[in-house]
């Protein structure tokens, strides 16, 4: 059954005391409020999730995302754009960078910004779009898991909204001697690059 996104927030609202006291709660409890929240959105629009931050001086921060599917970022949109004002809570639209040096752990593979190289590559049907050359210290580029490792280091530098939206591609390949004189830069350059692009 769907719910309008007044329906979703007057559900929020309702749970909200309680899940800014999430820490307070037991596992059951817990367990119980997310899934309920996540119900809600789901009813609201199946391919929207949440993320809640830990508690601050501030309270927290409710993340909506849409895990990188723009097919669903309208929906997201129309809910961030009507979300109340709550004490306490400060509700954002889409995960956003957390900038140049990135940490992402998937499958087997640990990965650095720091240790990584990219390069921008024209995209050439869509010259809004971007493409880049990853290189990093492997010889597995085809990988499947490593793809994914990759790709959500991208989105945890440049956010979720700027990765799904500019980036149409990259490919993999392995560091080698002189990255610089092949035109590659360091990957912590790559949330400055994209904002210059902006």
């Amino acid at each position: 059954m769907k719910i309008t996104v007044e329906e979703f927030w007057n559900r929020f609202k309702s749970k909200s005391d309680k899940l800014m006291d999430l820490d307070s709660l037991n596992t059951e409890e817990k367990d119980e409020i997310l899934n309920s929240l996540d119900e809600d959105l789901k009813q609201y629009s199946e391919g929207l999730s949440f993320e809640i931050s830990k508690l601050g001086t501030n309270g927290r921060k409710l993340t909506l995302t849409a895990e990188g599917d723009v097919d669903y970022f309208e929906d997201l949109i129309n809910l961030y754009e009507q979300s109340p004002v709550l004490d306490f809570w400060d509700i954002v639209a889409f995960k956003q960078g957390k900038g140049a040096n990135v940490n992402v752990s998937f499958g087997p593979y640990h990965l650095s910004s720091k240790k990584m190289w990219f390069m921008p590559m024209e995209n050439q049907e869509d010259a809004e779009m971007l493409g880049l050359q990853i290189a990093l210290d492997t010889k597995e580029t085809e990988d499947e898991d490593l793809l994914v490792a990759v790709y959500s280091l991208i989105e945890e530098m440049i956010g979720e909204y700027e990765c799904a939206t500019m980036l149409s591609y990259f490919e993999l390949t392995t560091i080698t001697d002189n990255m610089e004189e092949k035109g590659f830069k360091p990957l912590t350059e790559l949330p400055e690059f994209i904002e210059i692009l902006l």
